[in-house]
This record gives C-alpha cells, sequence and structure tokens, in this order.
C-alpha cells in the first residue's frame, strides 16, 4: 500500500469516527471518505490528506465553547492584531477531492475568489504568484503537473516542460530566489518513481531528482540550500504517519530529523531558518531544528475536540497559520510560536478550510 492509499484509508476512517458516540477507529472504512487524497480511481499525494486529526467525541461544553468561537456566518476577528498580509487557503470539496482557493487580508477582510480548483497552492516568494497543482489537466493518460497564476487567479500558466507520461509532479514548494520549484513525484504504476524533483520555476523543465522514496510534501529552507520532506514506509505506525527528513537542494543523503511515526505529510520552514513546524499525528502542532533537536509540542490550547494541522509561518517569523479542524469543518486561526495569541482569521462555518499561506502584500 502506498502513501496515498495509507493517508487516505486514515483520514476516512478518522472522519467516520469522529462525532460519532461509541464509533471505533477502522482505517480501512468508508474508503471514498472526505479527506480522501486519491481523485477518484487515481492514486496521487495531495497536501490535503495531511490535514487528517484525531478528535474527541466533543462534550456539550465543548459544543458551547466551540459555538463562542465560531459564531454563526463569517465576521472579521474582534481584535485583529496580526501584521498586515495576505493568507492564501483552501475549501476542500469532498464531491471532487480538490480543493477552491481563496484570499483573505490577515484581519478577515477582502476575502477574494481566486476561481481555482487545485489540490494545493502556494505563495511565490514575492506574493505575485502562486504555485497551484494543474489538476484540470489530469487524466489517466495526461501526467499531474504544477502551473503558475497571478495573485487575483488569473494568467494561468502550466508548468508541463517535463517529458514522462509515467511521472506525476505534486505538490511542493518554491526557492526563495524564485527560480526553481520542489514537487513531490509519483508514477502512475511504479512506485520506483516516487521521490522528491526539482524544476525550472519558468516553465517547469531541467527535471533534477533528490530523493527516492515514498515522500510527502517537501518545503525549501529560507537561504534555498535544504528541503524538507516527510518520508513513509511500510509498517510505521498509526498509519499514515512517517518521519521528517532533510536534503540539500541539490541531492544527497537525507538526513532523518524525527523518529519514525511522530510526523504527518506537511511542514514549513520558519523564516530565520530556526525551526520546523509539522503536524504530529493527529491534530497537534510541532516544533523542531533543522538538525533534529529541541523536538517539543507548541503549548497550543484549543477547544475540546479540536485539532491543529497545515500550518505555516508569517513572514516575520512571528505568527503561525493552521487550520483547526472539527468534525463538521475547519478555520484558518494564527498563533505565536509559544502558543500564545491564538486568534481566528476566518470564521465561518461548515466550509473544510486548509493550506494557509502567508505573503506581504
Amino acid at each position: 500500500m502506498n502513501l496515498d492509499e495509507r493517508g487516505r484509508r486514515a483520514a476516512a476512517g478518522i472522519r467516520r469516527a469522529v462525532g460519532e458516540p461509541g464509533a471505533v477507529w477502522d482505517a480501512d472504512a468508508d474508503p471514498l471518505g472526505r479527506f480522501d487524497r486519491a481523485r477518484r480511481a487515481r492514486a496521487r499525494r495531495q497536501r490535503v490528506a495531511s490535514g487528517v486529526v484525531a478528535l474527541a467525541v466533543a462534550s456539550l461544553a465543548a459544543v458551547l465553547l466551540f459555538s463562542t468561537f465560531f459564531p454563526r456566518g463569517e465576521r472579521s476577528p474582534a481584535n485583529g492584531a496580526l501584521p498586515p498580509g495576505t493568507i492564501l487557503y483552501g475549501e476542500w470539496d469532498q464531491r471532487t477531492s480538490v480543493a477552491h482557493w481563496y484570499t483573505i487580508a490577515t484581519d478577515g477582510s477582502r476575502r477574494t475568489d481566486l476561481g481555482i480548483d487545485a489540490s494545493c497552492a502556494v505563495w511565490f516568494p514575492d506574493g505575485g504568484r502562486i504555485l497551484v497543482t494543474n489538476d484540470a489537466r489530469f487524466t489517466a493518460t495526461s501526467p499531474l503537473r504544477p502551473a503558475v497564476i497571478d495573485a487575483d487567479g488569473s494568467n494561468h500558466r502550466p508548468l508541463d516542460a517535463v517529458d514522462d507520461p509515467d511521472l506525476n509532479l505534486g505538490c511542493g514548494d518554491v526557492s526563495p530566489d524564485g527560480k526553481r520549484i520542489v514537487l513531490e513525484g509519483f508514477g502512475h504504476q511504479d512506485n520506483r518513481r516516487n521521490g522528491i524533483y526539482t524544476v525550472r520555476a519558468s516553465d517547469g523543465g531541467d527535471l533534477v531528482r533528490l530523493t527516492t522514496g515514498f515522500d510527502g510534501p517537501p518545503s525549501y529552507s529560507p537561504e534555498g540550500s535544504q528541503v524538507v520532506f516527510m518520508r513513509t514506509r511500510p509498517g510505521i505506525q498509526p498509519d499514515g504517519a512517517g518521519a521528517l527528513f532533510v536534503v540539500d537542494a541539490d541531492g544527497g543523503r537525507p538526513v532523518r530529523i524525527t523518529p519514525w511515526g511522530a510526523s504527518f505529510l506537511d511542514n514549513a520552514w520558519s523564516p530565520d531558518g530556526e525551526w520546523i513546524v509539522f503536524q504530529r499525528p493527529y491534530g497537534q502542532l510541532f516544533l523542531v531544528h533543522p538538525d533534529g533537536s529541541d523536538l517539543h509540542r507548541m503549548p497550543l490550547e484549543l477547544p475540546q475536540g479540536a485539532g491543529a494541522r497545515t500550518a505555516s509561518w508569517s513572514p516575520d517569523g512571528q505568527w503561525i497559520v493552521f487550520s483547526m479542524q472539527r468534525a463538521r469543518g475547519a478555520t484558518i486561526w494564527a498563533v505565536r510560536p509559544d502558543g500564545s495569541g491564538l486568534r481566528p482569521v476566518t470564521t465561518s462555518r461548515g466550509a473544510d478550510v486548509v493550506s494557509p499561506s502567508w505573503a506581504n502584500r
């Protein structure tokens, strides 16, 4: 069973159990659950599955607390003191197995529909462009490739210079100088194609392979010299989890920096290069230095039954934005790395909001 299948089944089982009193998690249940990362029958890894969280059944008190945090409708935070900027995020659609993407100001205003559906999206360093997965062109005979759009969702440009019909290139990140893109790669049928690859940001050409393995979405270090990613392998528990690795951006031997089973797919490097934030299965945010030292849980106090996932950093490194997940939806929140200052960015109920990415614009 490959990485996508494990993540998919773990996601489906957890989502089935959440909110059902007495329910037991069954990793084989509900094979087309709401966080199914495979688009129908196609096996590919997508970042949204990293948002799986193990959630307890909420008590009446927790429901009341949650209602306080998430009033009906959508509004701006009451006391928004976040630095100015724009946050990119997706709303996951379980029917299509992709997200619809939006931007919103850090004070909760200026919500903009980008009009794009994609598994993954992340800002370019200049804040004027967005890297997306080009899911609209992905078929059984047309491999997955990245694409670039402008910050308002216009000017869609496929990056399809790699002429290899058996290799899919999925979620990833843009180098700090904007010249290279690092992506997860995987074959339609051949697991030997799985690994981390880089391509030119201008056209998607000049393919370079960095790793070989069941490797999840990668992120660049702030100076662009290294890449962090998650790797899994058969037998790792809990199902769908793995370990974080760091590898040089021009290749070499990857170095494991967390224990096996300690991480789920998404991760992000702090702007000063000192920390990597990631989700520990399920629903807890952890920090670790790039050399693997000082691994610790963020002291993040969430409402009972809530979990945190898909975290990333503010450009100044003073805040972490993440998706707070409950059984019936998720919203974007911000918090300081020491767990203080927790506050909402989006507060609409009912949507599965994922993968926030913060730009100075």
